[in-house]
């Protein structure tokens, strides 16, 4: 894995065209931010990156949703990780299992899903949430369930829309860390509350406050600051470019093979500062919506 591309996807699980505002991506060539979009829908944002894949699997993709769900869900159900993705990409694998289905799941959920606070309060605490999420709780930073469907922050929906281009992207011969070994071009999943560290995310003013020691290019920047879900996608693929080499050495972790795992650096990271900077820097060059990028 030498000098791979960076994508992060701020990913959604909203529907019409909320979906195309809130859905962005940002990448990240040799330490630069040279791209950050929306305006996609969700199957149109997995065409691209096959797409790009098949250009150059040079790639490493980060998306925030939940790529499984907790161990004890898949077991009582007797389905793999893989199972459930196709499950819900209605590549049924039973006549029973179709009925089960993603439209169902979304509009008729059944416990452990939930929309109604009675339903929540059916639910012992420790179903909620997978091993990786009590991983990241630290104080300011708190996990959402994908059980939950409905709510502000809840992530459910779009967990279980991401799962559905898992499949896609499994098939197109993308690696799943850590239910694959890792191989370019690679998906892993992340949050980005974790990478973009304590700031008022849904304040313009701290989002532009945030953004300002961050070289970038002057379009790119205003996108990041007007939007939280573009904020958080560009921060998201900032982080990760600035800690390539552990993502370019990604371990096998058998023991999250069931649930996944999020990945998060080892060490947090102080954008603007000098020395945790890439080598080099991150260098700002002017935005091209060409669709062309240096090579890697």
């Amino acid at each position: 894995m030498t000098n791979p591309r960076l994508i992060a996807i701020d990913w959604s699980g909203r529907s019409g065209a909320d979906q195309r505002r809130a859905l962005w991506l940002a990448e990240v060539v040799g330490g630069e931010l040279v791209r950050l979009e929306g305006g996609r829908t969700r199957a149109e944002r997995i065409e691209l990156l096959i797409a790009e894949a098949d250009r150059d699997p040079n790639l490493i993709i980060g998306f925030d949703f939940a790529f499984s769900l907790p161990a004890w869900f898949l077991q009582q159900r007797q389905l793999t990780p893989r199972q459930l993705w196709a499950l819900l990409a209605d590549e049924a694998l039973t006549p029973t299992m179709r009925r089960l289905g993603l439209v169902r799941w979304m509009n008729s959920p059944e416990l452990p899903f939930w929309t109604t606070g009675e339903a929540h309060a059916r639910l012992r605490p420790e179903q909620m949430f997978r091993r990786t999420e009590h991983d990241m709780r630290v104080p300011g930073v708190q996990p959402k369930s994908a059980f939950q469907l409905v709510g502000a922050g809840q992530v459910g929906r779009g967990s279980l829309y991401g799962m559905q281009a898992l499949h896609r992207l499994t098939g197109a011969g993308f690696r799943i860390w850590p239910f694959d070994p890792p191989a370019l071009p690679v998906v892993v999943e992340i949050f980005p509350r974790v990478l973009t560290g304590p700031v008022r995310k849904n304040s313009p003013s701290e989002r532009e406050r945030y953004l300002g020691p961050i070289p970038m290019p002057p379009d790119l920047r205003w996108l990041a600051a007007n939007s939280e879900d573009a904020f958080d996608a560009a921060i998201s693929a900032v982080v990760m470019a600035a800690r390539v080499e552990e993502l370019k050495a990604l371990p096998e972790e058998p023991g999250y093979a069931t649930e996944g795992k999020i990945w998060a650096p080892r060490d947090p990271v102080a954008l603007g500062t000098a020395d945790r900077l890439p080598a080099g820097g991150y260098r700002a060059r002017s935005h091209s919506h060409s669709g062309r990028w240096r090579p890697a």
